[in-house]
């Protein structure tokens, strides 16, 4: 009983120290606490990344076609953005000397010579050739039209014609009309237009550059199958004589009676005739 309790004794003064000694750390610490932070090496290259000027991005879209073939299709779109963008500006246009004229055409074909031009709407190939003057400023393309102030319309023949010198255009009608079936030509006066391809119809002539052309006149006319002679008939004709004819052939009749009487007066004498 004695060594039980003695035993005892020896428990309760173990358990004491244990907490003195846990409190009272003398020495260092020799093996390093369990949640110390381990930093592993990193053999890898690093790698830096790009700059803000340039960056690059990648998208996948996926487009599915809604046919019932289900087609789908996956595109990569990859792309690299520049913080440093380059802006290129136009062209600048040289400017020539104020006192010189503006460029202009010179008809060829028809020569203006030749009068006012008729053409028929059908079975017609019109040719239009022109040259330039004063031009320093060399246009790249031209644009060929015609317009028609009754109609109120402006119809293009041809839009950016590689420039040449001299130039030429020739016009197929029947198979312009057939092509503007909604937009017809009518029988009526119209004026051909020749212009730079980079300037609009209604710019201001500027020396040394083509002026817009509107110097060229003619009229386009719809044929119509001729009428035998048997069938003609004139609707400003008529067989009855006219009062004005009437009193234009008695003045004629009287002139010549006073002119007969007074020649044969002074030949014979008035005495002759009693």
């Amino acid at each position: 009983m004695r060594a039980t309790h003695s035993f005892g004794q020896l428990v309760v003064l173990a358990l004491s120290l244990s907490h003195t000694v846990s409190a009272w750390k003398p020495w260092p610490n020799v093996v390093p606490e369990v949640d110390v932070l381990v930093v592993r090496q990193e053999n890898e290259p690093s790698q830096t990344a790009p700059p803000a000027t340039q960056q690059t991005t990648s998208r996948v879209v996926t487009r599915t076609n809604l046919n019932t073939g289900g087609i789908s299709q996956t595109v990569t779109e990859t792309g690299t953005a520049r913080g440093n963008a380059t802006r290129t500006s136009a062209p600048k246009k040289t400017m020539f000397n104020p006192q010189d004229p503006a460029g202009g055409v010179t008809m060829l074909t028809p020569a203006a010579t030749a009068g006012y031009q008729l053409y028929k709407l059908k079975h017609e190939f019109v040719t239009f050739g022109w040259n330039y003057t004063n031009l320093q400023g060399t246009p790249t393309a031209v644009d060929v039209l015609v317009s028609c102030s009754k109609a109120a319309q402006t119809w293009t023949l041809t839009q950016n014609m590689t420039f040449a010198t001299p130039g030429s255009y020739v016009w197929d009608l029947d198979k312009f009309q057939e092509d503007n079936i909604h937009s017809q030509l009518p029988t009526e006066q119209y004026t051909l237009i020749i212009h730079d391809s980079d300037s609009a119809i209604t710019d201001a002539p500027e020396p040394g550059y083509l002026a817009p052309f509107t110097g060229l006149v003619f009229g386009l006319y719809e044929p119509k199958a001729p009428t035998p002679l048997g069938e003609w008939k004139c609707a400003s004709c008529s067989g009855a004589m006219s009062n004005m004819e009437a009193r234009a052939l008695g003045g004629v009749l009287a002139m010549s009676a006073i002119t007969v009487l007074s020649f044969t007066w002074f030949v014979g004498g008035f005495a002759a005739l009693l």
